[in-house]
């Protein structure tokens, strides 16, 4: 049975979700915009160093999947941070790394994954063909990522005229960006792309939601080699984000940095009841 921190928190001994707010404050959408963008101009400078020659394709090949990575996890992390006082508008969000020619507006991948929180597995969680227990079927989703979005979107809510005109402009620039790169740019470029994406989305679709790790709000460490890899391919809170998913569904606007503290609060007053 999931664990509900409301459950026991009238005769005080775990904490709100007000109290735990207040303990962990989000931090404010741009904060994790900056990192966004940063990461996204740094995936493709390593691509036209490798057009042009200035890095090998294995050189690119390393960059770019992590650079892939690393503004996967700003991007998530921005969706939950707090909203108030954010920009109306910010480059992060017109320079998305484009996973392939057919890929929604960033609005509605942001949407969906919202409605994964609210859903979380459930028939109409937009995630659920990621989430499936055969690790391999869940891969394959994963690898497609971008379409079955798009087809997932349609489905539930067709194409309007600005999305078709967001998609267009994305499927116009990707073709630029494989036109410039001839046929050894698009076949670099997409493979970077398909691993990173489907690798990010295997591990917070599939890994994270297996009982191993979900549903405990003291999950088990991961093994110290496994753990330095994270960390230096990723960071370390993306590592906290991980291991703390359950949390972080708990209390999507806690930073990850914080979730390590707040599973030994929470813990702590568990262990104590």
């Amino acid at each position: 049975m999931p664990f509900d921190p409301e459950a026991m928190a009238p005769r005080g001994r775990l904490l709100s979700r007000r109290q735990v707010h207040a303990l962990y404050p989000g931090d404010p959408r741009s904060h994790y915009e900056r990192g966004m963008l940063g990461w996204s101009l740094a995936f493709y400078a390593s691509y036209l160093l490798f057009i042009t020659d200035r890095v090998s394709g294995w050189a690119f090949g390393a960059l770019g999947f992590v650079c892939v990575l690393r503004y996967f996890n700003r991007w998530h992390e921005a969706i939950h941070a707090n909203q108030r006082g954010a920009p109306g508008w910010h480059p992060a969000r017109a320079l998305l790394v484009l996973m392939g020619p057919i890929y929604l507006g960033r609005r509605e991948l942001e949407e969906m994954h919202l409605v994964h929180h609210r859903e979380d597995g459930g028939p109409n969680d937009p995630d659920r063909p990621r989430m499936h227990p055969n690790p391999l079927r869940a891969a394959l989703a994963c690898l497609f990522e971008p379409e079955l979005a798009a087809v997932s979107h349609a489905r539930r809510h067709g194409i309007d005229g600005p999305l078709a005109a967001r998609m267009a402009a994305h499927a116009l620039a990707w073709t630029g960006l494989m036109w410039l790169g001839g046929w050894r740019g698009l076949v670099a470029y997409n493979l970077v792309t398909r691993a990173g994406n489907g690798v990010a989305w295997f591990v917070f679709s599939w890994v994270v939601h297996r009982p191993w790790l979900y549903g405990q709000v003291r999950p088990p460490a991961f093994p110290t080699p496994l753990a330095l890899l994270w960390v230096a391919l990723v960071g370390r809170e993306n590592l906290a984000g991980v291991r703390y998913h359950f949390l972080h569904h708990l209390f999507p606007s806690v930073p990850d940095r914080d979730l390590g503290a707040l599973s030994r609060r929470l813990g702590s007053r568990t262990e104590g009841a």
